[in-house]
């Protein structure tokens, strides 16, 4: 769901493509993340296989909400040009992101990821393991986030950011992240 929000100059291969005989793949896909359309309860599903296919339908409650499909259609038809701004947007976000933490948590780990508006940081190295990420942040930064391990096992001392933001919010709530980690006496950088 989040292969439409390649960087730019990336390219998503679908294992379809990848492994076109094999039968029991099943590929899922929905304009939620790219269109930001989650209300609208929308994905399409690609079943080769037939039986596989028949059982997906007989254990799934097929919700055909006309409003959503055709939401789905215009996004897809007329959301190309917007698309492609958007993603330009969010790859001048991933740059200044690893900027700005690089010059002011210089022990962070981020990588600009290939795909996607969220970005992983490893603050591993300023933070104890048992460490509540998003309680701290919530209280000693202002600033709502979430921790890895809400997501992945072993990612401890990590936190997901969502970029998909005005630049003017990504500053202001990366400025008080830094801010609170100098601030904590986890680090011997400077703010």
């Amino acid at each position: 769901i989040h292969c439409d929000l390649l960087r730019i100059n990336q390219t998503h291969i679908p294992l379809g493509k990848v492994m076109p005989d094999y039968k029991r793949l099943i590929t899922c896909m929905a304009p939620s993340k790219t269109f930001n359309m989650a209300g609208l309860m929308l994905s399409h599903i690609i079943i080769r296989d037939e039986s596989l296919r028949e059982i997906w339908l007989n254990r799934h409650y097929n919700f055909d909400n006309p409003l959503s499909i055709a939401a789905a259609q215009a996004a897809y038809k007329k959301g190309e040009i917007w698309l492609e701004e958007l993603r330009a947007y969010l790859d001048e976000n991933f740059r200044f992101t690893e900027e700005y933490l690089s010059k002011n948590l210089p022990k962070a780990k981020f990588k600009i990821s290939e795909a996607t508006y969220l970005a992983w940081v490893d603050l591993g190295a300023y933070f104890d393991k048992d460490e509540d990420l998003p309680m701290f942040f919530a209280y000693e930064a202002g600033v709502l986030l979430e921790g890895g391990n809400m997501f992945v096992d072993n990612s401890d001392g990590f936190i997901r950011l969502n970029l998909a933001c005005p630049i003017s919010l990504l500053k202001e709530g990366l400025k008080r992240i830094c801010k609170a980690v100098n601030l904590s006496g986890n680090t011997l950088g400077s703010f």
